[in-house]
């Protein structure tokens, strides 16, 4: 019986820990239209989200201007495809040249899909 009770304490315990890793394991991308890495969570120096009406919006902010800069220049007019590890959760058309360090993603992601984001580049 004692044996029966660490067994299942042992595998509450394993559950819970695995539950626990979901935003750590998960990564940050932004994909361009051919499924090319353009931009990874460790480019981010922040990110923060703020509700707007209806939709929510992520703000990300670069810790190189510039690297933001050629991305929206390298891909003006395009669709880029952002990702919370391998699900796609906003492809936003970049329709100008930003020269700040940051930008603001909008969607229709859940507030766990944001808060997940916004987790794995803060943390």
């Amino acid at each position: 019986m004692k044996y029966i009770i660490s067994l299942m304490l042992a595998l509450l315990i394993l559950t819970g820990c695995q539950q626990d890793q979901g935003s750590e394991n998960a990564n940050v991308s932004i994909k361009d239209q051919e499924g090319e890495v353009i931009v990874t969570e460790s480019d981010f120096s922040s990110a923060r989200l703020q509700d707007n009406q209806d939709q929510k919006v992520i703000t990300l902010t670069y810790k190189d201007a510039d690297k933001l800069k050629e991305m929206t220049e390298n891909h003006f007019n395009e669709k880029v495809h952002v990702y919370l590890g391998e699900e796609k959760i906003s492809s936003p058309r970049i329709s100008q040249v930003i020269d700040s360090d940051s930008i603001q993603i909008s969607g229709d992601y859940s507030d766990e899909q944001a808060k997940s984001f916004i987790d794995v580049i803060n943390n």
